[in-house]
């Protein structure tokens, strides 16, 4: 697997607007919660503390179908972990690599979909937008912050 590089695009990381829970395939086990994501990692709460440098191999309910998909597949490697003193549990951070860019594909619309989801909840008069309508622009010129 490989990592999808990107020319020199900033890391933007969104947080996830629904609980999703991120499976490890070789146990079949939950891993932890995702917290949130960027196209190139990941940042999950976990019971346990995670082993750093492990790479786990793992697969993504998603909540609605993408694309025809109910779930995304990737390897995440484990870059760092803590213990979170305010919830007890840990907070782990991952790379990402996809076995096709298909899944990487899939990563962004659902990324796409949680800014969405945040816009609308900050300004309810939004109307809902539509990813892929190329409208996105154009409706955030309209909202009013103030």
């Amino acid at each position: 697997m490989q990592v999808i590089e990107k020319k020199q695009v900033a890391k933007v990381r969104r947080r996830a607007s629904q609980s999703l829970v991120v499976y490890d395939l070789n146990t079949r086990l939950p891993m932890g919660q995702v917290l949130d994501m960027s196209e190139r990692g990941m940042k999950i709460m976990t019971e346990e503390p995670m082993e750093i440098g492990k790479k786990y191999y793992c697969k993504l309910p998603l909540e609605k179908k993408i694309d025809g998909k109910k779930e995304l597949f990737f390897d995440a490697e484990c870059r760092w972990c803590r213990q979170n003193h305010n919830t007890g549990w840990y907070d782990s951070g991952y790379v990402l690599r996809f076995s096709s860019p298909q899944y990487a594909e899939l990563l962004q619309k659902l990324i796409r979909g949680w800014m969405i989801d945040q816009i609308s909840r900050l300004n309810p008069k939004v109307k809902k937008i539509v990813p892929g309508k190329r409208r996105f622009f154009k409706k955030i010129a309209t909202i009013q912050i103030f």
